[in-house]
């Protein structure tokens, strides 16, 4: 281990074992040195490096704090390694940049009205058509709407008519969990399509568009939750070529679309003309503290989405606090949201890079980790012997928590013996022991 690791690891351990509190200041760069023999750029390498964790953060010519006790990754069942959850703790964003952009956000809309139109603050409706460019989504104003996340958009447009006049949901499987859940609560009429390490099938998928009466495909082309995969360019090419061809939409789900780069990526909204494809995208991973995201809505659609919008306005407000937007604004204009999004970005290509070197040398066929891409996610494929509920069991006595990709699945029947792991809230130096963790008890639940 490199000397500014063996600091980095014995400063998370003085913070788990309660030595330093949340706000408390750190040794100086000169105390390290001198306890450690060792020269000021190699602490400043281990701070830094803490400070990238959002762990401690530093003040000018005061110092370096911490930034939280790291008990936030240990939950009162005696989890040490929560990998069941793609849900960032608040403080994964610096407080100190949440509290400088909350104190722009108000300041610049202290004189605002909370009565705003549908399409939320039309400047932060302006600030977005140039920021998506960068994205390659190039869209008019009047086609972008404010929500409060993808999830009611989805709920949403499961309910509302579409110009096709179709009527069935076509979603992959597996997919987003809670997608599944909610089309089963509203008795949706739904189809699916398998959605495999390779992809879609594009000849099942053309037959599914050419003879069912689909009003809408959702799908989660890069960060998929739960296979971590990305869909190849030509595929995403096809699938809205498809779309056009037989008049069913996209609704495609890119919540994670600032937040993991993938050099030369094109959205499937990049091949729609702006036709039959709705684009949702939400900040929950980047900004857990705040409830925001936004709908593309194509102008076939435009007159029933504002119509329907404004029907449920009192009954299922969808539009995102005043606050919220104006946190988003402040966070694009002081470009905090692009640093932030390539620190992330750059923390999950390693954590990635790593957890597919330790799981390559699993044995298949007990366990297969499906080489994780990109985002949060991955997926491992159990042998069937192994009782899931069991493993998960026996893994919480070992302070390690993964979830069961049950959920994932609309057909019970389509189930593959499946976990699901994150890499939310694990620290990259922590994945060869988990990933060993993991593998170990795995072998053990497939013997007995």
């Amino acid at each position: 281990m490199t000397l500014y690791m063996k600091i980095v690891n014995e400063i998370k351990e003085a913070i788990r074992d309660g030595h330093y509190d949340s706000g408390e200041r750190l040794p100086s760069l000169n105390v390290q040195m001198e306890k450690h023999n060792c020269s000021k750029g190699t602490v400043l390498k281990a701070y830094d490096t803490l400070r990238t964790e959002h762990i401690i953060y530093a003040k000018p010519q005061s110092g370096y704090f911490v930034a939280n006790d790291l008990k936030q990754y240990q939950h009162h069942d005696g989890i040490l390694y929560d990998l069941s959850t793609g849900n960032p703790t608040v403080d994964n964003f610096s407080i100190i940049e949440a509290k400088h952009v909350l104190n722009v956000a108000l300041e610049s809309y202290r004189k605002s009205s909370l009565e705003q139109e549908l399409r939320g603050v039309l400047s932060l409706n302006r600030l977005l058509v140039k920021y998506l460019q960068e994205f390659h989504i190039y869209v008019k104003r009047q086609n972008i709407f404010l929500t409060q996340g993808v999830i009611q958009m989805i709920t949403f447009f499961s309910q509302i008519d579409f110009p096709n006049g179709k009527e069935k949901i076509l979603i992959e499987s597996p997919t987003f969990p809670f997608c599944c859940q909610l089309l089963k609560k509203y008795h949706a009429d739904v189809l699916t399509i398998n959605r495999t390490e390779a992809g879609i099938n594009l000849e099942e998928l053309e037959l599914l568009f050419k003879h069912e009466s689909i009003k809408f495909f959702y799908i989660v082309p890069r960060n998929h939750n739960p296979l971590g995969t990305i869909l190849p360019n030509e595929q995403r090419k096809k699938i809205m070529e498809l779309a056009l061809k037989y008049d069913v939409y996209i609704v495609e789900d890119d919540y994670f679309n600032d937040s993991f780069s993938i050099p030369k990526y094109e959205p499937l909204f990049y091949y729609s003309s702006g036709k039959n494809c709705i684009y949702l995208k939400s900040y929950s991973k980047l900004f857990p503290y705040i409830r925001i995201g936004y709908a593309i809505v194509p102008d076939a659609l435009l007159e029933s989405y504002h119509e329907e919008m404004e029907f449920t306005y009192f009954t299922s407000y969808n539009m995102p606090s005043l606050v919220s937007q104006a946190t988003l604004e402040a966070s694009i204009r002081s470009d905090i949201i692009k640093k932030n999004g390539l620190e992330l970005s750059d923390d999950l290509h390693q954590k990635i890079k790593l957890l597919n070197k330790h799981t390559k040398k699993w044995n298949p066929e007990i366990a297969y980790h499906i080489p994780a891409q990109s985002g949060f996610y991955s997926t491992i494929i159990l042998n069937k012997s192994i009782d899931i509920d069991y493993l998960i069991e026996k893994l919480h006595e070992n302070h390690l928590s993964v979830q069961s990709n049950d959920k994932a699945f609309y057909h019970e029947s389509d189930f593959d013996n499946s976990i699901r792991i994150t890499l939310t809230r694990i620290q990259l130096n922590d994945i060869p022991l988990i990933t060993n963790l993991l593998y170990t008890v795995i072998t053990e639940v497939y013997s007995q």
